[in-house]
């Protein structure tokens, strides 16, 4: 079980069989590339611009360790891309210099995609400083405001991602801005549903197990004084590995608050296609992109 972001990149020594498939390859993409390759990834097929990318590759002195693979403008990359993966070569997808929607529409393409039946979702992965453990949060980066349904499929996404690193339980907390259930609070009626659901054993057919707790307000979920204080018994206050955001907005902002003003590490995938995909935004540093490969790589290797 990884509790920092040191742990889990050393972690990624064990990785070397392990590929990566970038599509529309930058400079950044191509230096995360590099500090995965210095950390044990054993290959990466970069796809785009082959004179683009190639100076970078010489210049970063990789070239006997990636592949490139032309491709005429970052759509046609992100095809390519795609095919690649499903037909085997890498463990994950990276998206590189190439828009979102032309991204994923290479991804979710019914006949050349990555579809697996599963509900695609995005799980973000925190190091705080001054905490002891890493922080999951879903979703925070994929679907917009999902539907109590498509809550269940992103935990149970979740659940079995972080079990491939190695956790064998997680506390689960479901974000609201009160323990109060209120029929004018969707979110809270939707985080007591998600625990009714785990207390019927919904969730009992995952390869770990869990707790479930909400619907809970971030500061019972950073800490068990909080709970105490507010009078609410809780088991997993204070101890929460996984938070479920009630949509995008509230997951976005409690990330990049975490990020930009507490400086916490931070690391993202999309879960629920054929392999994990690593959608970085065009701000991440290549340390934050190293992250995300490291991330997938372990997911893919422990799945």
């Amino acid at each position: 079980m990884y509790k920092t972001f040191d742990e889990m990149i050393k972690g990624c020594g064990c990785l070397g069989g392990s590929s990566v498939v970038a599509a529309a390859a930058d400079r950044e993409t191509v230096m995360a590339i590099k500090l995965a390759l210095d950390h044990g990834l054993g290959h990466a097929v970069l796809v785009g611009d082959e004179k683009a990318i190639r100076p970078i590759v010489e210049e970063l002195g990789i070239s006997g360790k990636v592949e490139i693979v032309h491709a005429e403008g970052a759509e046609e990359a992100a095809k390519k891309a795609v095919a690649l993966v499903r037909e085997g070569t890498g463990d994950a997808l990276m998206k590189g210099l190439v828009n979102t929607v032309d991204f994923l529409r290479a991804v979710l393409d019914k006949e050349n995609g990555l579809r697996t039946g599963h509900i695609l979702s995005h799980l973000a992965v925190m190091e705080i400083p001054g905490e002891r453990h890493l922080s999951f949060c879903a979703d925070s980066g994929f679907i917009v405001a999902p539907t109590l349904e498509e809550k269940k499929h992103i935990l149970r996404n979740a659940l079995r991602a972080i079990h491939a690193l190695g956790y064998e339980h997680v506390n689960v907390a479901c974000l609201a801005a009160n323990e109060r259930v209120d029929s004018h609070v969707p979110a809270s009626v939707d985080a007591a549903a998600l625990v009714e659901a785990w207390r019927k054993g919904e969730f009992d057919n995952l390869p770990c197990t869990c707790t479930v707790e909400g619907p809970m307000a971030v500061d019972v979920v950073a800490s068990k004084e909080a709970a105490e204080h507010k009078g609410i018994r809780s088991v997993i206050a204070g101890k929460v590995d996984l938070t479920i955001v009630p949509d995008i907005e509230c997951g976005n902002v409690h990330c990049k608050t975490l990020v930009h003003y507490c400086k916490a590490k931070f690391a993202g995938v999309v879960l629920g296609a054929k392999r994990p995909i690593i959608l970085v935004s065009r701000t991440d540093d290549p340390e934050t992109k190293f992250h995300g490969i490291a991330l997938s790589c372990l997911i893919a290797g422990g799945m």
